[in-house]
C-alpha cells in the first residue's frame, strides 16, 4: 500500500543537487585549493592567502566539503587527492580553466524551459559571431572536457 499523502523527497533532493556543483564552481573561481597544497589551513589562514572575509569563506568550505572537494579535520580544511591533482593551478592536469565554460552550459540550462515554450533557442552559442579568439578558446574548451580523459 503506498504511503498517503506521497512524501516529497525525491524533489527536495533535486532542489539541492545543485549546490555542490555551484560550491564547487566558486572554491575554483576564489582558488581555495591552490594555498592548499602547502598543507591544511584554518579558514582564517586561507582567507589571508586569499584575501576575502575568513565569516564568508568558511561556509563556502564546509560546502567544499559536503561536495568531496575538500577535507576537514576539526577546524583545519585540505585537499582530497582528486583536488590535489586536478584544481591545484599550474598543475599539468589543472582542469579549473574549465569552470568557465561549465558556468555558460549551466546558463544555458537554466533557459530551457523559456526555450521549449517560445520554441526559439534562449542560449544560442554562435561561433560564427565570436571574435575569432573568442570562438576558437570556447571551442577549445569543450573539445578538452570531452576527450582528454579519453586520450589518456
Amino acid at each position: 500500500m503506498s504511503q498517503y499523502p506521497p512524501k516529497r523527497d525525491i524533489f527536495d533532493k533535486l532542489a539541492d543537487s545543485p549546490y555542490p556543483a555551484f560550491a564547487f564552481l566558486a572554491g575554483v573561481k576564489l582558488d581555495v585549493f591552490t594555498p592548499l597544497v602547502n598543507g591544511p589551513q584554518t579558514p582564517a589562514e586561507l582567507a589571508t592567502v586569499l584575501d576575502v572575509d575568513a565569516e564568508k569563506l568558511t561556509p563556502l568550505l564546509y560546502g567544499l566539503v559536503v561536495a568531496g572537494v575538500l577535507k576537514v579535520d576539526g577546524t583545519r580544511f585540505s585537499n582530497t587527492p582528486e583536488s590535489d591533482h586536478f584544481l591545484v593551478k599550474g598543475r599539468e592536469d589543472y582542469i579549473g580553466n574549465l569552470c568557465e565554460a561549465f558556468e555558460e552550459r549551466w546558463r544555458w540550462v537554466l533557459n530551457t524551459a523559456k526555450t521549449i515554450r517560445t520554441g526559439k533557442p534562449q542560449s544560442e552559442h554562435d561561433y560564427a559571431a565570436m571574435s575569432g579568439r573568442s570562438a576558437m578558446h570556447s571551442f577549445a574548451i569543450s573539445i578538452q572536457m570531452r576527450w582528454r580523459p579519453a586520450a589518456r
